[in-house]
């Protein structure tokens, strides 16, 4: 009884930890910069953003993953470059990619994700 009990209690948690995860910010380009005030990038585990706005960076969702990640940028209008991180992990068939730049104007408060879409990576607007 006690096993169940204790099986019951780690489920529960495991599924409020992975609700959490999966909604908070994994990263954030300016930490300045209130949450409210910025828009949400979606980058799953098989596409790493290597650069924005002229700056290093290296957003990715880890490798097991269940989904991605969601980053906070500035509003504005930015050019990042991405680049495929194909592993045993990922989705088959994501093509081999290498500094593709994006350019977009993120808006406040709007979300959009970078997903694999017949063979190319693509960038959505959320809302």
């Amino acid at each position: 009884m006690k096993k169940k009990l204790l099986l019951g209690v780690c489920l529960i948690a495991v599924f409020v930890f992975a609700g959490c995860v999966s909604t908070a910010l994994a990263f954030v380009f300016d930490p300045e910069i209130p949450e409210d005030q910025m828009s949400s990038l979606w980058v799953p585990n098989y596409i790493k953003v290597t650069q924005f706005d002229g700056k290093t960076v290296s957003w990715i969702a880890p490798p097991l993953s269940s989904g991605p990640v969601r980053v906070g940028v500035p509003s504005g209008e930015y050019t990042f470059y991405i680049d495929t991180e194909v592993t045993g992990n990922n989705i088959a068939g994501v093509p081999t990619v290498r500094n593709k730049s994006f350019t977009k104007n993120f808006e406040t408060g709007k979300g959009y994700q970078l997903i694999l879409r017949n063979g190319e990576i693509v960038l959505l607007d959320l809302e």
